[in-house]
């Protein structure tokens, strides 16, 4: 009965010896990556919107309410405008057989906001005026030329009767250019 045990001992130590083995033998092991911690990179939204998307979401905006009514655009208000025409909230001034409404698209949505005001009587053919941005481009001299780095401006953008009107706020002074719709062209600045 000794020998048995000394047997099942024997036997025992051999097969742990062989199970410890394999996992230390040279060759045996697997490369080791360091994952640690990694930034995870997202694309950030900017606050900003150009007319270009402002008008696409207009129009799915009807689409997607499925009015048989037509909806025409009157009045366009756009609020701090970038130096690239975009705009952080857009207002379209609408007329329905209801009365009159200001629909504002920013990046959480649109709202309806009922408007008792009576609305300009030249309607906007959204694709028949020129977009901010090519507006702030052809006029880059007289929007920007008295600018200042040091002082924060805030430029707010009205459209309607044909006529483009920006005022441009900074401190407590203010300047307002009026420019052609259609072309782009500078009119009046105050």
């Amino acid at each position: 009965m000794r020998k048995i045990i000394h047997a099942i001992f024997v036997i025992s130590t051999l097969v742990v010896l062989v199970l410890c083995s394999a996992c230390v033998l040279p060759g045996s092991e697997k490369p080791v990556v360091n994952q640690g911690f990694s930034q995870v990179s997202t694309q950030e939204i900017s606050n900003y919107i150009s007319f270009a998307e402002a008008r696409q979401k207009f129009e799915d905006y009807l689409n997607i309410n499925g009015s048989a009514e037509k909806l025409s655009v009157y009045y366009i208000f756009s609020r701090d405008v970038d130096i690239s025409g975009n705009a952080t909230t857009w207002l379209f001034g609408v007329r329905k057989s209801t009365g009159t409404e200001l629909l504002m698209y920013d990046r959480a949505g649109w709202k309806i906001i009922p408007w008792s005001a009576t609305l300009p009587s030249k309607e906007i053919i959204l694709n028949q005026v020129v977009s901010p941005n090519t507006l702030f481009i052809k006029n880059n001299d007289e929007i920007f030329s008295a600018s200042s780095a040091s002082v924060q401006e805030r430029r707010d953008l009205v459209l309607k009767d044909g006529l483009y009107t920006l005022t441009i706020t900074s401190g407590s002074t203010s300047r307002i250019l009026t420019f052609n719709a259609t072309t782009g062209a500078l009119i009046t600045k105050v």
